[in-house]
């Protein structure tokens, strides 16, 4: 009985033993599989950059400035004198309207300009009163104001040097203030093209930077490897709430007058340097179905999926505009096999 019992003792000591041994072993074993199952990842520290703050645009190339001339009321177009594509110096008889009542009233102004040096020479002597004359000196005052007011308006002059960019009737046609294809009444229209204006649009976070004579740079890929010098001559005050940007118009001299109306042209600013958070391309993710950017970064050993706001690609370096803070942990390799909260193992 003595050795029965004494067998019982021998094997619980053994069992006990395997069990310690066991639960030794036990912790080294989930930390060896926590280890494989750890997603191995290359990382780099987020860093503030100086970098220089070019600006690339697009814009069309627009008039510096148009106008659609016309009558300043229904008549019979006498002459036309220019066509579509003449160029006009500022205040060239364009077109001249029916001259018949300012003949009319020409012929009236001489004949009271007569009897005005007349009655002057009566006066003198003192045949007539002061007050004949100064009747007669209104009447002739008022008929030269007519005469001058018909004349500006049946004779249209160039209001700018340019050229001519549409002509809408012909001699002998009765010009009846119909609003024509620049959407108002117009018998010629005329574009100043020396300089032209491209208008571009800027994130508002650059106003600050902005100011007006900034140098722009112009290129059109209907003249490679040329370059238009510009400058910034209007900035719009206001903001447009829907696309959080500003307007700025650059001018550019077109001495030779290769830029016309309508062409598409780049623009490209040069705001200095300023410090911005660049980091791989590669690490920035996009969220599949929308337009969100997200990257990884490592804190205590696990991977936190982190939103965050692009700006500028630079060749191989992309601008973080918000979400990242430098001195963080990013993943730059490894971050595609990657979730929210994973276990990761750097192996820099």
């Amino acid at each position: 009985m003595k050795n029965h019992f004494a067998t019982h003792k021998g094997i619980l000591a053994v069992l006990g033993a395997v069990l310690i041994a066991l639960s030794g072993c036990q912790p080294r074993q989930e930390a060896e599989e926590a280890e494989q199952q750890a997603t191995i990842v290359k990382t780099q520290p987020v860093e503030s950059l100086s970098i220089a703050n070019n600006l690339d645009f697009t814009g069309t190339v627009q008039p510096y400035e148009e106008a659609h001339l016309a009558a300043a009321q229904p008549a019979r177009i006498e002459r036309i004198l220019v066509d579509v594509g003449d160029f006009v110096s500022k205040g060239q008889l364009l077109v001249e309207m029916d001259q018949t009542q300012v003949l009319q009233v020409q012929t009236q102004y001489q004949q009271l300009r007569n009897d005005l040096m007349r009655l002057d020479t009566l006066r003198r002597i003192g045949a007539v009163t002061q007050q004949m004359y100064d009747q007669m000196k209104v009447q002739y005052d008022i008929t030269k104001a007519n005469l001058e007011n018909l004349r500006r308006h049946t004779q249209i002059r160039a209001t700018m040097p340019g050229v001519i960019t549409g002509r809408y009737n012909s001699a002998g046609e009765l010009f009846s203030m119909t609003p024509g294809p620049a959407g108002k009444p117009a018998i010629v229209s005329v574009m100043q093209l020396r300089p032209v204006v491209i208008t571009i649009n800027i994130s508002e976070r650059f106003f600050p930077a902005v100011r007006r004579g900034l140098a722009a740079t112009v290129t059109s890929d209907l003249f490679p490897g040329r370059t238009f010098q510009g400058r910034v001559y209007k900035i719009y005050p206001t903001i447009e709430r829907a696309t959080g940007t500003f307007r700025v118009e650059i001018v550019v001299d077109n001495a030779d007058l290769a830029l016309r109306p309508g062409m598409f042209t780049r623009v490209a600013l040069n705001l200095g340097q300023i410090e911005a958070v660049m980091v791989p391309a590669l690490a920035v993710l996009k969220q599949v179905g929308s337009n969100e950017r997200f990257v990884f970064v490592v804190e205590n050993g696990v991977a936190i999926r982190k939103l965050v706001t692009i700006g500028r690609n630079i060749d191989d370096k992309q601008e973080i505009l918000s979400g990242l803070m430098p001195g963080e942990i990013l993943v730059v390799s490894g971050q595609h096999n990657l979730m929210d909260q994973r276990a990761v193992q750097i192996q820099n």
